[in-house]
């Protein structure tokens, strides 16, 4: 399935994201969404949906990627990533502006969505960070570990 250039009419994401906001500055709510574009592919059958490879685009937040299902009675059990594209936020501060991106799940029911973020996720995700950068060269080890490989000089 793939939509382009659309809206999701009585639908405020940024409101629908709460405490992920505050990783990327408070994304602007609307009573609409605005989506750029959407893909994913998805398997329906009696028990429930599945959706694999979603990859949406709303210019006013970024790109949520991942997967997840629909049961038959409406719960959701997604697990998502947001590379969130807002300048100056908490995600560029912490080392997440490369494209590391924020996990988080979704949960609740098709009629009541819950945006819950995944903090072990979070930590796990900068941390490699952290060693990648150490690796690359981007920053020393002892810049990764806060300074406190640093050994003092006599």
């Amino acid at each position: 399935m793939r939509l382009a250039n659309t809206k999701l009419a009585g639908f405020d994401l940024g409101s629908k994201l709460g405490a992920l906001s505050a990783f990327a500055e408070k994304a602007p709510s609307s009573r609409d969404t605005s989506i750029q574009n959407a893909s994913l592919n998805a398997r329906v059958a009696p028990e429930g949906t599945k959706a694999d490879a979603i990859n949406v685009t709303v210019p006013a937040i970024g790109v949520i990627t991942g997967a997840g299902t629909v049961s038959a009675t409406g719960s959701l059990d997604f697990q998502m990533v947001a590379d969130l594209q807002r300048a100056g936020g908490l995600a560029d501060r912490a080392g997440r502006g490369n494209g590391g991106g924020i996990p988080f799940s979704i949960q609740g029911t098709t009629s009541d969505p819950k945006f819950v973020p995944d903090v072990s996720g979070m930590a796990g995700s900068a941390a490699r960070g952290a060693v990648q950068n150490a690796v690359s060269g981007k920053t020393g080890a002892a810049g990764a570990a806060g300074g406190l490989l640093r050994k003092k000089r006599p």
